[in-house]
């Protein structure tokens, strides 16, 4: 792996940064299994919008290595606006960024010859750990100290519910209805419509069987429709056939799809009845949670 990550919390804008990131160290206990995190020079420290702070620790100095910040058009492609840092020696970071935990904020590449591996950290919505994948599925080193760390627990619609138990609360696997591996918001931004425009869908698995499907282009209001699911049987390589019934301004849609969870990334495919992929040809999509 050519990178690793660990997520040592939050720090606001209402004291110096180093202070904030010392005191997460210590409590923590990262001070004590990774020691180093307290020798990063203070020009490593990389404080952009944002409140969740990560430590980023290249696999070695062979790489170059930039942080760059972005967000996103209204195609859902990556726009690039600042370099943040740049070195041609890769070397460990600390970065404070992500305004919304329902968006990242920030891309960190690392280069070595042809090779290029990007990776842009964040919280999964689903159970509040690091996601450690970046968008072409390769895998990330996380060494997150999670017995120390206080997650946030987040609700059905999406916002944080605060620290601790998570009873009450829709979206950690272990508070979650009977398929925990569905529960939480899923996005797909790969798709494009019949007239070639990128096309945003979004899934949301809630307890109680409750089911909302999002769709439209990134940066734009998204049309969601609400409805119910039911994971009615397994099928061919474990995949679960996911029934579902949706109420639309031109009626109900109900139809049924497979889908084959992992790591915070799902596979859909259509099965029976209305298509799941609307105003589309697509018939398989990824999406990934967020």
């Amino acid at each position: 792996m050519p990178m690793a990550a660990a997520y040592l919390g939050y720090a606001d804008d209402n004291s110096p940064f180093r202070d904030q990131v010392r005191t997460l160290l210590k409590n923590g206990k990262y001070e004590e299994q990774y020691s180093f995190l307290a020798d990063v020079p203070k020009e490593n420290y990389i404080s952009y919008n944002g409140e969740e702070v990560y430590a980023i620790v290249p696999q070695s100095t062979q790489y170059a290595m930039k942080v760059e910040s972005f967000d996103w058009d209204e195609n859902a492609n990556a726009m690039v606006r600042d370099t943040l840092y740049i070195s041609q020696k890769a070397a460990p970071v600390i970065l404070k960024c992500n305004l919304s935990e329902l968006s990242y904020n920030v891309v960190i590449t690392l280069t070595k010859g042809t090779e290029t591996f990007s990776y842009s950290p964040s919280l999964s919505l689903m159970d509040g750990a690091l996601y450690a994948y970046n968008l072409d599925g390769m895998e990330i080193y996380d060494f997150t100290l999670y017995d120390n760390l206080e997650i946030p627990v987040w609700n059905e619609c999406g916002e944080c519910g605060g620290c601790g138990d998570p009873e009450g609360y829709g979206a950690p696997l272990e508070a979650a209805g009977e398929e925990p591996g569905l529960i939480g918001q899923w996005i797909s931004t790969e798709l494009k419509n019949q007239s070639g425009q990128n096309i945003t869908y979004g899934m949301y698995f809630g307890d109680y069987q409750y089911f909302e499907f999002q769709y439209g282009q990134m940066g734009h209001d998204l049309e969601c429709w609400s409805g119910t699911f039911e994971v009615t049987d397994q099928f061919r390589n474990g995949e679960l056939v996911v029934h579902y019934v949706l109420y639309t301004p031109d009626g109900i849609r109900e139809g049924e799809f497979y889908t084959m969870v992992n790591y915070g990334e799902m596979l859909v495919t259509e099965g029976s009845g209305d298509a799941i992929f609307p105003f589309t040809d697509a018939s398989t999509e990824w999406f990934y949670s967020y």
